[in-house]
């Protein structure tokens, strides 16, 4: 019952911003996941190929995974701008290797199935993939075929057919330990922080009990927050380190929630108290963060070295709207508590909400001056993107506000709907938000001279020496910018001639985006799931 897999991360047309402009390439976890279930199959045999990390070309990938004879490719949609790339890679596989099963995941494949078998796939998995992919790889393997998996949305004789939801994993203590022997490595880096850097990502939960209007987490992954003991969380880290990585990412959309804090704390003694030494990167919420100073302390302690916050807005009108649940002085305190304690804070901002005016988009750009100021280091300006799986993208789609469905330009660094203000004004304002908060953060620091605790300030001056490095790279993208802000104005442009989008698309993409993709059953807390201990 042995079984050929290649599992595949694609690269966007336009590649990795953070690898080109930071040199930042986590491994790849969601592979290393379905790897792990894969393996449960006897003598089965895997191959991952990373377009980012192996340096390919779209043709290069599709003969390396041609080349294994696969029975099964997996292809990860980690992004909806890597649509176009997946779907090519894919037709091009089964052009040279017509029995081969190519089977797509990730957000965008759980929202957009029908669009994604089109494309050139077998099989779109919705939601969490783990389960999934060891019965479609067993499927495969036993050539049973596909119609009592559960969770998958498939091609049958030209027909293309939904199966019954698949429940969430309630333990994820359960899960197969990710297979780190796969990987080399020397290919993950973060060079803006070291030479010698290397990155592993880890999850210690899923889920996200919010509901902010922009994001696809909840509806990906379950509005239920579940985590790992904190005994699996250590043996990964300690894996990691033991194949020779010394950053941690943790892919958590939120690494503490308020009824957590208890099961993290007693985390951060278990690493102090094992002396890992490993450096690690977390997302957080800045309410959490702000109402607890001795956690962010204790995590400091533990190898806590940046942690990013979604801070969104400066205007507390447009956090509303968005049902972000925070307000900005917790933000402000948040970056003080994380500053104070020797942690790197970055920041996520957006602009281009529909309902946004110039005056919120003014209250955001002072507002990143404000955070700058309480310690923040850097700040990464979004366009308000409505992604597939979002409340906003059926939105956008109901009211014909989208002048694009080309899914290249879904990268959250280029307007694709009609706002108030505009789309190229806010292309316009995002730029002008970007440079001139490093602008000024650089001018501060150099005329204040800012004091930062040790730890802090050699990872300071390590990335202001790639910056250094960098600058002819920052200077071309720079006088580059009205290049694709003539390409937003052309496109925009066409479509108030033309404002309609292809109608049957359209109706599908309503037909299956936003849905709850699990069969959810009855519990007593639709929230939290926390698990203490083994």
């Amino acid at each position: 019952m042995a079984i050929r897999a290649v599992l595949i991360r694609p690269s966007n047309r336009t590649g990795s911003a953070y690898m080109t402009k930071w040199g930042f390439l986590p491994a790849p976890l969601s592979l290393l996941t379905l790897a792990g279930e894969i393996r449960r199959i006897p003598d089965s045999s895997i191959k991952i190929i990373d377009m980012e990390g192996d340096k390919l070309t779209l043709d290069d990938a599709v003969d390396e995974a041609v080349k294994f004879k696969p029975d099964l490719v997996g292809i990860t949609l980690h992004a909806t701008a890597a649509h176009n790339t997946a779907g090519y890679i894919a037709r091009k596989i089964k052009e040279k290797s017509p029995d081969t099963i190519l089977v797509a995941g990730g957000h965008h494949a759980t929202f957009l199935p029908k669009e994604i078998i089109r494309s050139g796939f077998d099989i779109s998995v919705l939601g969490e993939g783990d389960e999934t992919i060891y019965e479609i790889a067993k499927a495969v393997a036993e050539n049973s075929g596909f119609q009592n998996i559960p969770g998958i949305v498939y091609l049958s004789n030209s027909m293309i057919k939904r199966n019954s939801p698949r429940k969430l994993i309630a333990d994820l203590d359960s899960l197969p330990m990710p297979p780190l022997d796969l990987l080399d490595p020397s290919k993950y880096t973060f060079t803006v922080f070291g030479s010698d850097d290397k990155v592993m990502c880890l999850e210690t939960s899923r889920g996200c009990p919010y509901a902010c209007d922009f994001c696809s987490v909840t509806p990906t992954w379950g509005n239920m927050w579940r985590n790992k003991s904190n005994e699996r969380i250590l043996e990964e880290m300690l894996l990691a380190k033991a194949a020779g990585y010394n950053w941690i990412f943790f892919t958590d959309d939120i690494f503490v929630v308020h009824p957590n804090v208890k099961h993290r704390e007693q985390l951060f003694d278990m690493i102090i108290e094992e002396k890992l030494d490993m450096k690690w990167i977390v997302q957080m919420r800045a309410d959490v963060t702000a109402k607890y100073p001795e956690l962010i302390k204790k995590a400091s302690q533990a190898g806590m070295r940046i942690s990013f916050l979604g801070v969104e807005s400066g205007s507390e009108d447009i956090l509303k709207k968005m049902h972000k649940g925070e307000f900005t002085p917790q933000s402000v305190q948040a970056v003080k508590t994380l500053d104070q304690n020797g942690i790197i804070v970055l920041i996520g901002m957006m602009i281009g909400a529909p309902y946004e005016r110039f005056r919120d988009i003014i209250s955001t750009i002072r507002f990143s001056r404000q955070l700058e100021a309480a310690g923040a280091d850097a700040v990464q300006f979004s366009i308000y993107t409505p992604l597939p799986g979002t409340r906003i993208f059926d939105d956008a789609l109901r009211t014909n506000a989208l002048f694009t469905l080309d899914w290249d330009r879904y990268d959250v660094l280029t307007p694709v709907m009609k706002t108030g203000f505009g789309p190229v004004r806010d292309q316009l304002a995002q730029f002008y938000a970007s440079y001139s908060f490093y602008i000024h953060k650089f001018l501060r620091d150099k005329l204040k001279g800012i004091k930062r605790s040790a730890t802090k300030t050699q990872l300071v001056n390590n990335a202001y020496n790639f910056i250094l490095k960098m600058m002819p790279q920052y200077l071309r993208e720079f006088f580059g910018f009205p290049r694709y802000l003539l390409q937003t104005y052309d496109l925009y442009w066409n479509f108030r001639k033309h404002p309609a989008l292809d109608a049957e698309k359209v109706a599908e993409a309503l037909e299956t985006s936003n849905k709850i993709v699990y069969d959810q059953g009855q519990k007593k807390n639709p929230y939290f799931l926390i698990k203490e201990s083994r």
